[in-house]
């Protein structure tokens, strides 16, 4: 691994690699920040492995560069924290909810606040038509609705 890509400053206590050096200030949300914690604790709970290790560092490294961003619903807009629904011209709709760059999880449909889809989402309101850039081919969808998610709400 190259040096410019590693922090000298962050000691290695288990003897591996030095881990690629992250940007600053990155946002969470509240609920994504409890599920790293958590799965941190259960990796040191469950005592050491290779991998555990590993991600155990990775994870304390996340932690320390992170902060809680609260979710940003103004005037109806697609902002970080919140759930927006599209809807293609044959009728199929997906959600997806807009987080930061260490809590993404495709399977609950959460999308990087960097990623190309929550740039094209970003600002825009229930009835705007937005081209959404994707591997798979681009596609036209409307915004269907825009919502603080689920688990932030809950939390408020």
């Amino acid at each position: 691994m190259s040096k410019a890509f590693t922090d000298e400053e962050t000691p290695v206590p288990d003897g591996g690699e030095p881990l690629p050096r992250r940007e600053r200030d990155l946002p969470i949300t509240r609920a994504g920040l409890a599920r790293l914690r958590a799965e941190l604790a259960g990796l040191v709970a469950a005592g050491p492995s290779e991998t555990g290790v590993r991600r155990a560092r990775v994870l304390a490294q996340v932690l320390k560069s992170v902060y809680v961003q609260e979710p940003s619903l103004i005037d109806g807009r697609v902002g970080f924290g919140t759930s927006v629904a599209v809807e293609e011209a044959d009728g199929r709709r997906t959600s997806y909810e807009i987080v930061g760059p260490d809590e993404v999880e495709p399977a609950r449909q959460q999308i990087s606040i960097a990623s190309p889809v929550a740039r094209a989402l970003l600002g825009k309101r229930a009835g705007d038509v937005v081209v959404l850039r994707r591997p798979r081919g681009d596609i036209e969808v409307t915004v269907v609705s825009v919502t603080v998610a689920p688990e932030d709400t809950e939390r408020q």
